[in-house]
């Protein structure tokens, strides 16, 4: 999947429909795959990532019954009872890409690779306190006091001088 936030996620109908239409991918294949023996959960011998149902006539089934259908039913009953599962889980998407996600682990480990951002106090500080956040145990968490009348009226401005120029650039 390209890159996104969330903001495009929430405003982007095209992007929404590949999003859960991954998710539903990987769902389904798990689940085509525990029902023709080829994937068993815990199991390293048979993992998700290394199964094939190509012409397996157990698969077709499922995916004939999931698919006839159609819009005719709500999806989640239509995958309730193809499947066995009735809601969206990123479930089967950890199970595919376990064994890399195992093999980053390990090299992590092994080379001594930090995961992650540590604050280090100082780092973005006008922008944490422009923003109104606070720092807990190195996370930004919304802060507690309100936003005072100087902060609004900053905020205001930069907001006005930031469209009035771009509006200018654009002609």
């Amino acid at each position: 999947m390209k890159e996104c936030n969330y903001a495009q996620l929430a405003k982007n109908f095209k992007l929404k429909r590949y999003f859960v239409s991954t998710i539903l991918q990987f769902q389904i294949h798990r689940a085509l795959c525990t029902r023709t023996g080829q994937f068993i959960p815990g199991d390293p011998s048979r993992p998700l990532h290394k199964c094939d149902i190509y012409r397996n006539p157990e698969a077709g089934r499922i995916l004939t019954r999931l698919m006839e259908r159609g819009s005719s039913a709500p999806w989640a009953q239509v995958l309730q009872e193809s499947i066995g599962e009735a809601r969206l889980s990123g479930d089967a998407l950890r199970d595919y890409f376990r064994p890399l996600e195992e093999w980053l682990q390990s090299e992590n480990l092994r080379t001594g690779e930090y995961l992650g951002w540590s604050y280090d106090g100082d780092y973005c500080k006008f922008s944490i306190e422009t923003a109104g956040l606070q720092v807990y145990g190195g996370f930004y968490n919304a802060a507690v006091r309100g936003y005072d009348v100087t902060s609004f009226i900053t905020l205001l401005v930069a907001s006005i001088t930031t469209t009035v120029l771009s509006v200018l650039r654009l002609r």
